[in-house]
């Protein structure tokens, strides 16, 4: 926009004549000299432009200075408020979840990374989403599926991821638990991890009706060990090392595999 030799007038100095502006500056001729202010700020109180029309679209401008840097604002405090929810948040017992996939769903709930916590079957709430209100920013959502004419006992994990990092189960009410995109696991098809091997063996496996189990940071780190140790040797291994490392880290566990094999893809990655 060109204003030079635009008519103007300061609220101390007087009137004056545009002489130059750039992005940042407008610089005005006065009865005493040039003078220098900062562009478009200085219209908020102290310049005002004889051209109505040029002086609005100046106005308009500060208008949506403004409303970007109240958006850059808002978006700050939502991080602050977002980090300091992450460093205050507890570690409870049994906040990670093994979730029952039906076959026909698993190669496309691999790939999305999304699970459904299923629906009460009974009381108050029945035929809602359940709420997976123990599920934390810490948390593993483990793939696991069974074929319909298979015994429970073999059933079998197909994969794993973390929730985001802003996942609070109890905020969430429509059912659906959207995996975090960086850490994801996936077991190739022609190994078989079988789920109830990691539990106590004189209890006869029963899952019943529900979409999903809880289950205890021990037992996930047992798990995801496993799975890690046994994607060493193909394409996932970089990132299946980071994905564990980071499930111990937020859980505040020691890993269970070798440490300088984690290192090892830590500085892969540099």
């Amino acid at each position: 926009m060109d204003i030079n030799g635009q008519a103007i007038r300061h609220r101390t100095f007087g009137c004056g004549v545009v002489t130059a502006l750039t992005a940042n500056t407008i610089t005005v001729c006065f009865s005493e000299g040039e003078k220098k202010f900062i562009y478009p700020d200085a219209f908020r109180e102290y310049l005002v432009l004889k051209d109505k029309n040029i002086q609005r679209h100046i106005t308009a401008q500060i208008a949506k200075k403004d409303a970007e840097l109240n958006r850059q604002r808002q978006a700050e405090q939502a991080e602050q408020e977002r980090r300091q929810k992450l460093l205050n948040f507890s570690i409870t017992a049994n906040s990670h979840a093994a979730f029952d996939i039906i076959p026909e769903h698993a190669e496309q709930t691999c790939k999305t990374c999304i699970v459904s916590t299923g629906r009460y079957l009974s009381g108050y709430s029945k035929g809602q989403p359940r709420i997976a209100e123990r599920l934390k920013p810490n948390s593993v959502c483990l793939l696991t599926e069974r074929q319909s004419r298979q015994p429970e006992q073999e059933r079998r994990m197909i994969g794993a991821f973390m929730v985001r990092e802003d996942f609070f189960g109890k905020d969430v009410h429509d059912g659906l638990i959207e995996g975090h995109p960086k850490y994801q696991m996936r077991v190739p098809l022609e190994n078989v991890l079988l789920f109830w091997n990691y539990f106590d063996q004189n209890a006869a496996p029963r899952w019943g009706n529900t979409a999903f189990k809880y289950c205890s940071g021990t037992v996930m780190n047992h798990i995801l060990s496993e799975m890690t140790r046994l994607l060493e040797n193909t394409e996932q291994k970089e990132s299946a090392l980071a994905f564990y490392q980071y499930f111990c880290k937020i859980n505040r566990l020691r890993p269970l595999m070798e440490i300088s094999m984690i290192e090892d893809a830590s500085e892969a990655k540099q």
